[in-house]
């Protein structure tokens, strides 16, 4: 997997073209990554709602349950996925960011035994984790993030820290604290800048820049 003109280019990568875009990044960014899940039934769902021009919401990556790829936006172009939101002084995080949406239910809701989303759909037991939300201080359910969903994940954003320079990867839930939950206790969001945005990669990128 490479990039390639502000594009994903590899196996199990698909383009589909989001008419809900603003005009290109400003000099210097994007230097974040925002990481979201879906709250739907399927990546293919999902990419039809982020390509609905009514919806006016769009992200620049899908990743599916099978680590499937849907490229929604190029990378230099600014998408509609943060909404209100702000993190260390800036606001309107659209304007600095590449969001990734991975299909994943999101919070699940414990009813007799069954684990229900918010559509209503059961997943199985195998497919719950129970965690606490950083904003939240109960016990709840969320749905599980596939092992290979998960690696495409991370393989990502190791390529746009690579080739973009991307500096931070937060999460939805951090950057609009107060309406979002999103990628939730499921995701391994704090190991994933620990492996990503350590000093030694940030040293070897730089080398990387200068050689």
């Amino acid at each position: 997997m490479k990039i390639q003109n502000g594009r994903l280019v590899g196996d199990g990568i698909d383009h589909v073209e989001s008419p809900n875009r603003g005009g290109r990044f400003g000099e210097g960014a994007p230097d974040t990554i925002v990481i979201h899940y879906t709250a739907g039934r399927s990546r293919q769902t999902a990419v039809d709602t982020l390509t609905d021009p009514a919806r006016r919401v769009s992200s620049h990556l899908v990743v599916g349950r099978d680590g499937g790829i849907s490229q929604l936006l190029p990378f230099d172009v600014i998408g509609w996925h943060a909404g209100e939101s702000a993190w260390e002084g800036r606001t309107a995080l659209n304007n600095y960011s590449i969001g990734i949406e991975i299909d994943n239910a999101g919070q699940l809701e414990e009813r007799d035994g069954r684990f229900l989303s918010w559509f209503d759909q059961e997943y199985p037991e195998e497919e719950m984790v129970r965690g606490v939300h950083r904003n939240q201080t109960e016990v709840t359910c969320w749905h599980r993030y596939p092992d290979e969903q998960l690696q495409v994940v991370g393989d990502l954003c190791g390529l746009l820290v690579a080739e973009d320079g991307i500096a931070h990867i937060l999460g939805h839930e951090e950057i609009s604290p107060d309406r979002k939950v999103d990628p939730g206790p499921a995701f391994p969001l704090d190991e994933l800048r620990r492996r990503l945005l350590s000093p030694p990669v940030a040293a070897l990128t730089k080398a990387a820049e200068a050689g």
